[in-house]
């Protein structure tokens, strides 16, 4: 995605810790190093790991002990109404939903034109 890496770098700056929730398979970690991402994350949890896929709560439960923090300290930026954004505030996460088509439901704030608003939006 545009702006991953400047976002990614920005997070860390800034003292964020960040993981991966991703209803994939072992390959992603391959995947994020080959991409020069994979050092930017403590954890990647995939479904096929956990044992189980987003939406169910259990994956981001996973998430969040590995990341050592509660939800109410936690945000969750996806690309898919239900799996991500919808499953993540369930959870009690902050969620950020990455610029879908139609989505009524969600709030103006909770949505990023791109990766690269997320700053702005945590300078706030």
């Amino acid at each position: 995605r545009p702006g991953a890496e400047e976002t990614l770098s920005g997070c860390r700056e800034r003292g964020f810790r960040m993981g991966v929730i991703s209803n994939f398979d072992r390959r992603l970690e391959q995947i994020l190093s080959q991409c020069n991402l994979r050092h930017h994350f403590e954890f990647v949890v995939t479904s096929e790991d956990a044992g189980f896929a987003k939406p169910d709560k259990r994956i981001f439960e996973q998430a969040l002990r590995l990341g050592g923090v509660q939800p109410e300290q936690a945000a969750h930026v996806g690309d898919d109404y239900v799996r991500d954004y919808k499953a993540a505030r369930a959870v009690g996460m902050h969620s950020f939903l990455l610029a879908a088509a139609g989505q009524p439901e969600v709030p103006a704030e909770h949505v990023l034109p791109s990766l690269s608003h997320l700053l702005a939006l945590i300078e706030k």
